[in-house]
Parts: structure tokens; C-alpha cells; sequence
């Protein structure tokens, strides 16, 4: 089912007032009509239904009605929406390809749910695609910052995807694996497993990923990361820097992936081969 995403919380009365941008969406690529129903995603990450109560063409407003069931929705309540808290959180490293392909692979992770994506600057980064990505996710231009929220906001909406997928901003190599050091280190202290993989083109020390998977042992996987490299993949030193901070180097023995290919193809058969898993320890 498609959703809304809003950045609005309703009032005491339930009622959510959207205007311009949200207006022409609901009215002109849903189409919906008053009395139609509609899942609103929060940015605290909560969801609810809500009937489009009223519409008004002429100053080009729309009032939500959040179905009483749901009740009210505030900025402190606990997140509803958090199912991803229950199960695991996926991340992807991406090394930062050109422009346009770290936009798609942006908006692919949004609709499959994946909560980071952590974009690196590799050796085998283009100058003008490190500026290019730097300039959107920086301070510095709320012209970019906005593109890359709207990209987030329509694969959202497009995939009813409950996770507010969050991009970071652009880091060299040692300063993404501190962060995600850290972001392990949560993990282990809470005596849960985290699978960190690499795609690697060679088989050399390769491993499949049902071997991956095995490493982690009967622990329940709660985080799973993602390295992808950008055109020409990830050099030599990177991968060693990788293994050193435990990710498993990944070969699919398929055909050649491009690099906005392979981020979804190996996001895609992480999550599914962690699926499987956990069915097997609920089997146990």
C-alpha cells in the first residue's frame, strides 16, 4: 500500500493541514477524493490511517482525519514504526559513484528498506562525484539537501517502505568503519550478532554467502552491512582495511553487476539469506 510521508504532526483534533506541494500529490498522483483512505508516515516514525476529510481546490489545501483507532500522533510518543528495531537493520556502504548512479542507489535502498546509507570516498571515486555528493548532503546548499530528501520521500511513498532511511555525510574509508565500529558496538552490547559483507569481484578469499551467514552461529543478526564499491569496484587496500574490521569479502558467481546493480542485488540476498535465518532459529 502507498503512503504519505509528512513532516506534519496532528493537532489535538486529529486533523493534519497540507498545502502545495502535498496538495498537488495527493490530489493529482493519487488522486484520492474526500472520503478515500490514506497511511500517513511520520517523521518520528510512526504510521496511522487517515481519511482524506476535506479538500479545498481553490486554495489548494487538504485536511487529513487520523481514524480514530489510531489516536493521536505526537513527536514524543515511542515509535510505532520502528519494526525494524524488532528484526534487523540493514546499512549500506557505498563507495560514491557518478552523480546520477549514487542518486538511483539512494533511492533503491529507500524502497528496500534500508535504514543507512553511508556514502565513502574511495580511490576509486571521481573528484566531481565526491563534490557533487558532498554539495547534497553538506550544509552548505539546501537546494541539494532537499533533492536528496525528496528522493527519500517519493521512494517512501512509492514503496510504503516504514523505515526513515538516513544518509550520512560523505566520509573517507577509516572514518566510515569508526562510525560503523560504533554502530556495532550498540549491537554488541546487546549480545546480538552483526554480519558485515563486502562484494568482491575475484573468488580469492571470497566466501559465499550462506558461509557468511554461518559465521554468525545460532546469534540473532540485528545488523547487516553492506559494502558496494563504485565504477572499477573497490581497490586492493580497501578491501584488506575491510577484512580488518571483520567484513567477509562477497562473490556472486553471476554475470558482471554494475555498480548500481550490484548494491541492489546484494542488498536484496543479504536481507533474504538474514529472513532465512531467523526462520530457522523460530524452527529451533
Amino acid at each position: 500500500m502507498r503512503q504519505f510521508v509528512t513532516d506534519c504532526v496532528p493537532d489535538n483534533r486529529g486533523l493534519i493541514e497540507l498545502g502545495d506541494k502535498d496538495f498537488k500529490y495527493i490530489r493529482q498522483v493519487l488522486r484520492l477524493k474526500p472520503g478515500d483512505m490514506i497511511k500517513v508516515a511520520f517523521k518520528n516514525g510512526q504510521t496511522a490511517d487517515t481519511t482524506l476529510a476535506k479538500v479545498d481546490d481553490r486554495q489548494k489545501k487538504i485536511i487529513l482525519q487520523v481514524c480514530q483507532t489510531q489516536g493521536n500522533v505526537s513527536d514524543n510518543d515511542s515509535c510505532a514504526g520502528e519494526s525494524k528495531q524488532a528484526g534487523c537493520q540493514f546499512v549500506l556502504l557505498q563507495f560514491i559513484p557518478k552523480p546520477q548512479k549514487m542518486e538511483l542507489i539512494i533511492r533503491q535502498a529507500v524502497e528496500a528498506g534500508v535504514w543507512q546509507v553511508i556514502p565513502v570516498i574511495g580511490e576509486y571515486t571521481q573528484k566531481g562525484s565526491e563534490k557533487s555528493l558532498c554539495a547534497k548532503t553538506g550544509s552548505g546548499s539546501s537546494g541539494r539537501v532537499e533533492r536528496i530528501d525528496r528522493i527519500i520521500k517519493e521512494a517512501r511513498q512509492q514503496s510504503g517502505s516504514p523505515i526513515d532511511t538516513k544518509v550520512t555525510q560523505p566520509m573517507l574509508l577509516p572514518a566510515a568503519l569508526d562510525y560503523i565500529k560504533e554502530l556495532c558496538s550498540e549491537k554488541s552490547a546487546e549480545d546480538k550478532s552483526v554480519l558485515r559483507l563486502a562484494l568482491y569481484e575475484k573468488t580469492d578469499g571470497s566466501a559465499t554467502m550462506h558461509q557468511a551467514i554461518a559465521k554468525c552461529g545460532q546469534e540473532k543478526i540485528a545488523l547487516g552491512i553492506m559494502a558496494v564499491g563504485c565504477e572499477g569496484g573497490i581497490s586492493p587496500d580497501e578491501l584488506e582495511k575491510l577484512k580488518a574490521a571483520d567484513f567477509i569479502p562477497l562473490h556472486f558467481d553471476i554475470n558482471i553487476l554494475r555498480c548500481e546493480t550490484a548494491s541492489l542485488y546484494g542488498m536484496a540476498c543479504m536481507q533474504n539469506a538474514v529472513m532465512e535465518c531467523e526462520q530457522w532459529q523460530l524452527k529451533e
